[in-house]
């Protein structure tokens, strides 16, 4: 897969198919989108699928002063899972105040149609974009025709009656309901991060825990113990993931992240780890002692062998 950044080093193509979307998760619902755009290519015997995305989140832009916009997956990760979707270039935009104001005749017109050469577009049920949101599929099936691109609107996700969507992801993720999360996203909820030094009161305890330095956009899930599975260098290990404050060592402050990989020997510092957030265990607790915290933690371990 092609990763073009910036409009200004895309290239033409007569016989493109494209879509246009943040795609943050690239959960089922965005899948069954790309399946059906690969479809479109070979029904229509077309060269080239582009997936147009940006970044910054617009939302990070256009809430500016509300905070930072925790995202599914950050642009290097969503980039990752689009490896495996099939398609054939992922165009990133490089989202403004200005480029917010442009009308979504303009881009339509200017980059779908005539920078990229777009013959057929494949949109989500609730897709928009433009200056106020105002290019949803009604209105691109009005002004397609007139530069002979089909347009398709494909149908929501639905899982036990819940139509899948980002926002629903994040809600589920911030209320603990990890088995929904990952449901819908179709694989488990992913964290990623370097491994720095923490404070060592893990291995004090013997129980040594990997601090995750983790992307700053990323939406971390509610605090609490996860069963999870770890990955380094390709391996697997089954893991204890603890998300919260440490309110047992200090009071407030910031939130950490530690994994503690299962029956692992050896030194992670400065290395990528990646956890999958399988099960929530329990939540955060401030323990009257260090030896109270130990006997958690081995109880936590002892829970994840079995279900695990």
């Amino acid at each position: 897969m092609k990763v073009t950044w910036g409009l200004e080093n895309a290239i033409y193509n007569p016989k493109t198919i494209t879509t246009l979307g943040s795609y943050d998760g690239v959960h089922l619902g965005h899948k069954q989108i790309l399946a059906r755009l690969r479809e479109r290519k070979v029904e229509l015997a077309l060269d080239r699928s582009v997936l147009l995305t940006f970044h910054p989140h617009p939302q990070e832009v256009l809430r500016k002063n509300a905070g930072t916009v925790e995202l599914l997956t950050p642009i290097h990760e969503r980039i990752a899972l689009l490896e495996n979707e099939g398609i054939d270039e992922v165009v990133v935009i490089k989202f403004t105040q200005e480029f917010s104001q442009t009308s979504y005749i303009d881009f339509f017109r200017d980059t779908i149609a005539k920078l990229l050469g777009t013959r057929a577009m494949v949109v989500g049920f609730n897709h928009a974009f433009g200056k106020n949101r105002e290019g949803d599929a009604e209105h691109l099936k009005i002004i397609a025709p007139e530069m002979s691109i089909s347009i398709e609107e494909v149908h929501p996700v639905s899982v036990n009656g819940i139509s899948i969507s980002s926002s629903k992801i994040r809600t589920a993720l911030k209320g603990g309901d990890i088995a929904s999360a990952n449901q819908w996203l179709g694989r488990p909820y992913l964290l990623e991060g370097r491994v720095v030094h923490g404070d060592s009161v893990g291995h004090e305890l013997g129980f040594p825990t990997a601090n995750l330095e983790i992307d700053f956009t990323k939406l971390l899930p509610s605090d609490g113990v996860y069963a999870a599975q770890a990955v380094i260098n390709g391996k697997k290990f089954k893991a204890a993931l603890s998300i919260g404050t440490k309110p047992t060592m200090r009071d407030g402050g910031d939130r950490v992240v530690e994994a503690l990989l299962i029956d692992f020997d050896g030194d992670l510092y400065d290395q990528q780890l990646k956890v999958e957030c399988l099960r929530y265990l329990r939540s955060q607790e401030k323990f009257g002692s260090m030896n109270e915290l130990k006997n958690a933690m081995a109880q936590d371990v002892s829970v994840i062998m079995e279900i695990l």
